[in-house]
């Protein structure tokens, strides 16, 4: 014959209290991982370049001269009627002609501008190419060798021409640039462009001035980058892209679930081994 197993009232209540204390640990925990989720949330706000409410504008353009400095390595190539006569006045021969695909093979085939401010042409002997444009230094050498070659054609290439992109980028590294010019966003896509978490509104560009280093934050969620005079890079220009704080947050989410997941769960076994 079994027998009734009676509950009284007040261990009724003491489990309904019991109940209502898990029932709000658990509300608590999934409240606050709420909350951590919605502060690592990002916004189109934060994201978006050249943010507009206009269809479609127009922005000047203010793209800076470069002149060549002190460390910089420049191509010269010269060429004429006359392939053995040309050859005196050029670095590169047939045997590390199928050598020049890569930039350690540039920079030893090119002529590297000395801290004077002078290079050291076969034949022509020294000329001095510091704060000279690329097109100013074509024409310089093309009047020496006018001297010497018929009809000779010279060409004049910037082959030093490197920006560094660090920070909060998908491939952070240094990118050689072979064109003669480059803008911010090309740099950045070469990048693999900014992560998510990335300060858009606060990009730090370095630029080597003379002997001093120049430091310039620059908003890219604005269109005035593109008139600013730093839109488009110099060689040895830096980017440096500083993480955001909803980063930090989000990074640490897993550690917070973590650790509020274990709290809750002894909460609920010193609950039921309490009874």
């Amino acid at each position: 014959m079994s027998k009734a197993i009676k509950i009284s009232n007040n261990q009724k209540l003491s489990y309904s209290s019991d109940s209502s204390r898990i029932y709000l640990s658990r509300n608590n925990f999934f409240f606050l991982l709420l909350l951590l989720f919605l502060s690592s949330c990002y916004s189109s706000k934060q994201l978006d370049y050249l943010q507009s409410d206009k269809q479609e504008f127009m922005l000047p353009l203010n793209p800076t001269v470069y002149t060549v400095q002190p460390n910089d390595v420049l191509s010269i190539k010269v060429q004429s009627r006359d392939p053995d006569q040309s050859a005196f006045f050029n670095t590169t021969t047939v045997e590390n002609r199928n050598l020049q695909a890569n930039p350690a093979s540039l920079f030893l085939t090119g002529y590297t501008v000395k801290s004077n401010g002078m290079i050291d042409l076969a034949i022509i002997g020294e000329l001095k190419v510091s704060d000279l444009t690329v097109e100013e230094i074509r024409n310089l050498v093309q009047v020496e060798i006018d001297k010497y070659l018929l009809n000779a054609s010279v060409s004049v290439k910037l082959i030093s021409f490197k920006i560094s992109v660090l920070g909060d980028v998908k491939n952070p590294g240094t990118n050689y640039i072979y064109n003669t010019q480059a803008t911010i966003f090309e740099a950045l896509s070469a990048a693999g462009d900014l992560n998510l978490s990335a300060k858009r509104k606060k990009v730090k560009l370095i630029r080597q001035v003379g002997d001093e280093a120049k430091v310039v934050n620059l908003d890219l969620t604005s269109p005035s980058i593109i008139e600013s005079p730093y839109y488009f890079l110099h060689p040895n220009d830096v980017l440096y892209v500083e993480t955001s704080k909803p980063n930090i947050s989000q990074s640490n989410l897993g550690v917070f679930a973590l650790i509020l997941s274990a709290i809750s769960t002894t909460l609920l076994v010193l609950n039921f081994t309490s009874k």
